[in-house]
């Protein structure tokens, strides 16, 4: 164990991990680092997780191997900075709530209830849509202003910005929508409440220039310490 291990970025995964010798492997096997098809060398990290979860995995392989007693040297590249770190748990997070809401909504056998879940997901201050939209347009606000070449900045602008313009179309949408039933003596103050949502009244209805990928993160227990 006298040379370190080096994890570097990849030419056939996400990583390349050089100069561990089996037990090294052992231990990162479980992360998702392992070789390409046809080669034994090198072993790579293969993950189909967003870039986040990769530099995570990328520092929990490090921390378990340096636990074992190895001299461990990761690309500066590969590094999750405490910021990106933070973002990650909190995205975490809203995958894992909105799964249970998920869960919620599909056990739930009243209209009224489902109604007025879905009415209050784009209705009143911090509403999920606006919540989202806001989210988004700090993105775009944010990226505007760091260093980087213009056209990266001009790109991940564009793409927070399309995200904002898409929760403001679901909430402009869905005020459409009439709902709750209009039997519930409540439906015309809840119309009239959507129709003040932040969202609803900026929404645009110039088409959207790109569309996010959509991911479904989940909460993964390879991050655990090891």
């Amino acid at each position: 164990m006298s040379e370190p291990v080096r994890i570097t970025p990849g030419s056939f995964g996400y990583a390349e991990v050089h100069g561990a010798d089996e037990p090294a492997l052992a231990l990162l096997a479980p992360l998702g680092f392992a070789p390409p098809r046809r080669a034994p060398r090198p072993v790579s990290l293969h993950t189909v997780d967003g870039p986040l979860t990769r530099l995570a995995l990328i520092g929990e392989a490090a921390r378990r191997l340096e636990k074992a007693g190895y001299t461990v040297e990761v690309d500066p590249q590969l590094r999750l900075s405490p910021a990106a770190e933070q973002a990650l748990e909190i995205l975490g997070e809203l995958s894992e709530r909105l799964g249970e809401l998920g869960d919620l909504l599909a056990d739930m056998d009243n209209v009224h209830d489902l109604a007025r879940v879905a009415a209050q997901m784009v209705t009143g201050p911090g509403n999920l849509a606006d919540a989202a939209s806001a989210a988004f347009t700090a993105g775009a606000q944010a990226v505007r202003h760091i260093s980087g070449f213009p056209f990266e900045r001009e790109g991940i602008a564009d793409w927070f910005q399309a995200g904002a313009e898409a929760a403001g179309w679901m909430a402009a949408l869905a005020s459409t929508t009439s709902y709750p039933p209009p039997a519930d003596p409540f439906a015309t103050r809840a119309d009239a409440a959507r129709a003040c949502s932040p969202a609803a009244r900026t929404a645009t209805s110039v088409p959207i220039s790109a569309t996010a990928a959509t991911t479904h993160p989940a909460p993964d227990p390879r991050r655990a310490r090891a």
